[in-house]
């Protein structure tokens, strides 16, 4: 069991457990996206001389991980005591911040870093297949 403390996965699953994201479908999603942001960020950065490719996959990654986890968050800590406009407001809002938030990462990576646009779409990409995959892979087993 000493040796499960060490994994980066179980480090991921507890932390999540934590923050309220215990969900038996959505943990592994967030948990392979944040390893798949966290794997790519570190090799990106290791190699960032060499090229820069790969941490601007990660930071691709790591957008599509933030957005998925603010999501995530919100849906699996609202209490939907009905579907109403304010929720409707709350979610369009909370939609719209992450939007804003995308974009301004998105305008100093692509703009003031000149980071290239094949990697970082590689990176959103690469994580949305990621959890579709991870989902397919939970209902399955279900």
């Amino acid at each position: 069991m000493k040796s499960d403390l060490f994994r980066p996965a179980f480090l991921i699953d507890r932390w999540l457990w934590r923050k309220g994201l215990g969900h038996p479908q959505i943990m592994p999603i967030l948990r392979n996206e944040m390893l798949l942001a966290l794997v790519s960020l570190l090799a990106g950065l290791a190699l960032f001389l060499v090229s820069s490719w790969l941490f601007w996959f990660g930071v691709g990654a790591s957008v599509m991980a933030m957005t998925f986890y603010g999501l995530a968050r919100f849906f699996l800590r609202t209490n939907f005591g009905g579907y109403g406009t304010g929720l409707l407001i709350s979610v369009l809002i909370r939609w719209a911040g992450r939007l804003l938030l995308t974009v301004i990462l998105l305008y100093v990576a692509l703009v003031l870093c000149a980071a290239p646009v094949s990697a970082i779409l590689s990176g959103l990409v690469s994580a949305s297949i990621l959890a579709l995959v991870t989902y397919a892979v939970q209902a399955k087993r279900s």
